[in-house]
C-alpha cells in the first residue's frame, strides 16, 4: 500500500476547498468630495471621486500671477463624505473600529485641516462626513512661474486589525494661471436647458421624502463648452467636459443611445448670443465627454454639449446642506491634441480666461 495516498488526497482536498471557497476582503469606506468654498479660485476638477481605494485628486486653478498664502481667510473648504460599505464577505469589519483623517503631506505648502479628523465606524451603513480645510500658510520659496503647481494631502486610516478599507489620501493641486489679454482662443463652461439651449444659473432640487433626491427641475440639463477660435489659423485640441460629481450622464454611462453632441458655427459665438438657432443640427458622440483631436478653424466656434441628469444622491450630502441651496461645479478643458485628454492642458497664453474654465449651477428645495 502507498502510505502517500491520504496525505495527497488531503493536501488535494484543501487545494479544492482553497479555490472554491469564496475570498474573504474587508468592509470599506467610500470616501467622496464636495467642494464648498473656493474664494481664491476656480471650482476644483475633481478626478476618480466616490471610491473606496486608491486617491481622490482635486485640482484648483488660481488666476493671477502669485499663490495666495498666508494668514487670510482658507483658500478653500470641502466636504469629505464617509460611507461605510460592506465587502460581500464572510469575515467584515471589526466594529467599533476607529477612522482618522490627518495632514499627511509632510511638510507640504498646502496644508489640509479637517473636522472632526476622527469618528467611531458602528458597522456597515454607518455614515458621516468631515470639513476639510484648505490653507497655504507659508508664502516663502513658493513659486511663481505661470503653471506652477503646489500640493498637499488628506490621508484616511483605520485602527489596526479592524478589516476597513479605505483610500489612501484626498490630493490636492493648486496651479497658477497668469491671466491673459492675448489669448486668442476662447473657452467658456456653462449650463443651459438640454432642449431650448437657455442658460441655466440654478435648478430646484426635488426630495419628497427628504433623504434622497428624486429628480431636479428641469430634469435633464446639458453642460456645455463653448470654444471661440479668434486665432488667424486652425487650432487643435482634445476637449474634456468634467460633470459635478452629483450628475451623469443622460441615458447613463451604459444605456444605448447619444448624450454627448458636438456643433460647429461660422463666427464668434459667446455666451451672450448663445441660442439654438446658431448651432443647427449637432453631432452624437455617443456617452464621451472626450472628444479627441478637433481642429477648429479660424473664426468659427465649437460647442460640445453633454445631456445630463442628477444621481442618486443623498440630501445630506449635496453641496452647501443642510441650508437651502448650494452649488453644483462643472468644468471644461483643453488638452494637447490627440491625446485622448490625458495630456498637458493648453497654455493659457492661448487660451482665455482660464484653462480649464469652471462654472457653477445652484440649487434650491423645490418647495
Amino acid at each position: 500500500m502507498n502510505t502517500r495516498t491520504p496525505l495527497v488526497l488531503s493536501l488535494l482536498l484543501l487545494l479544492v476547498t482553497i479555490v472554491v471557497s469564496p475570498a474573504w476582503a474587508n468592509d470599506q469606506i467610500i470616501s467622496t468630495v464636495t467642494p464648498l468654498t473656493n474664494p481664491y479660485s476656480n471650482p476644483p476638477i475633481i478626478q476618480i471621486n466616490g471610491i473606496a481605494q486608491g486617491n481622490i485628486r482635486l485640482l484648483y486653478t488660481v488666476i493671477g500671477t502669485s499663490f495666495p498664502c498666508g494668514a487670510q481667510d482658507p483658500f478653500a473648504t470641502f466636504n469629505l463624505g464617509l460611507v461605510d460599505q460592506s465587502g460581500n464577505n464572510r469575515q467584515g469589519g471589526v466594529y467599533p473600529a476607529t477612522l482618522s483623517l490627518a495632514d499627511n503631506g509632510n511638510g507640504t505648502p498646502v496644508q489640509l485641516s479637517p473636522n472632526p479628523s476622527s469618528f467611531t465606524v458602528s458597522g456597515v451603513g454607518w455614515n458621516n462626513s468631515s470639513v476639510v480645510t484648505v490653507n497655504v500658510p507659508n508664502c516663502a520659496g513658493l513659486p511663481t512661474a505661470d503653471g506652477s503647481v503646489i500640493d498637499g494631502q488628506l490621508g484616511e486610516s483605520t485602527n489596526t486589525g479592524a478589516h476597513l478599507d479605505t483610500i489612501t489620501s484626498v490630493q490636492v493641486h493648486i496651479m497658477l494661471v497668469y491671466p491673459s489679454q492675448s489669448a486668442c482662443l476662447k473657452l467658456y463652461s456653462l449650463e443651459s436647458d438640454q432642449d431650448t439651449f437657455d442658460i441655466l444659473t440654478s435648478v430646484s432640487v426635488v426630495a419628497p421624502r427628504g433623504t434622497t433626491v428624486k429628480s431636479t427641475n428641469p430634469g435633464s440639463i446639458s453642460a456645455d463648452s463653448l470654444v471661440v477660435n479668434t486665432c488667424a489659423v486652425p487650432q487643435s485640441y482634445d476637449v474634456m467636459v468634467n460633470l459635478d460629481p452629483d450628475w451623469q450622464t443622460s441615458p447613463g454611462p451604459n444605456a444605448v443611445g447619444n448624450a454627448t453632441f458636438t456643433y460647429t458655427t461660422a463666427g464668434e459665438v459667446d455666451p451672450t448670443n448663445y441660442g439654438l438657432a446658431t448651432w443647427g443640427a449637432g453631432s452624437p458622440q455617443g456617452q464621451k465627454l472626450c472628444i479627441n483631436n478637433f481642429t477648429l478653424t479660424a473664426g468659427d466656434s465649437f460647442l460640445m454639449r453633454v445631456h445630463s441628469q442628477i444621481g442618486s444622491v443623498l440630501v445630506s450630502s449635496l453641496p452647501g446642506y443642510p441650508n437651502n441651496g448650494g452649488n453644483f461645479t462643472f468644468a471644461t478643458s483643453l488638452f494637447t491634441p490627440n491625446t485622448s485628454c490625458a495630456g498637458s492642458l493648453l497654455p493659457t497664453s492661448l487660451v482665455s480666461p482660464a484653462n480649464p474654465a469652471s462654472s457653477a449651477l445652484g440649487w434650491t428645495f423645490q418647495q
